[in-house]
């Protein structure tokens, strides 16, 4: 009998420890731990060299990537299974990284990378003419 209550602890601590959200579709869903939504900003500041080389971003939006904390919205349609946008608002546009299906994968999850400008009403600061096509 007293195997079994220790049994019963140890499965209600286990199941306890998981965070529950509710998705856009109005279900249950697991949630993603705050050390995996960091691994998704991790990955994100990883793949901003290449986006500096590439000239998708500014020397200073990729500084200010690396220095600051983004938004992280996430969409559940299953127990860690979605999208989740990473967010970052810098100078005069946003940065995002979004990640699609399964995003605690051992691989990095499927991504897609895009800019869009802030209306100057919002930001109320020059643009940062140094990118081309400006």
């Amino acid at each position: 009998m007293g195997k079994f209550f220790v049994c019963l602890a140890a499965m209600l601590m286990l199941s306890s420890c998981a965070t529950y959200v509710t998705g856009s579709d109005g279900n249950q869903y697991e949630a993603l731990t705050e050390k995996e939504i960091d691994r998704l900003i991790i990955i994100s500041r990883k793949a901003m060299p290449e986006n500096l080389k590439k000239r998708l971003v500014s020397k200073r939006e990729y500084e200010d990537v690396m220095r600051t904390l983004p938004t992280v919205k996430i969409d559940y349609r299953g127990d860690k299974y979605g999208t989740a946008t990473v967010i970052w608002r810098t100078r005069g546009r946003k940065v995002e990284f979004q990640y699609h299906d399964f995003l605690t994968d051992e691989i990095i999850p499927r991504c897609s990378f895009s800019t869009s400008y802030i209306p100057d009403e919002e930001r109320r600061i020059q643009p940062d003419y140094s990118l081309p096509g400006r």
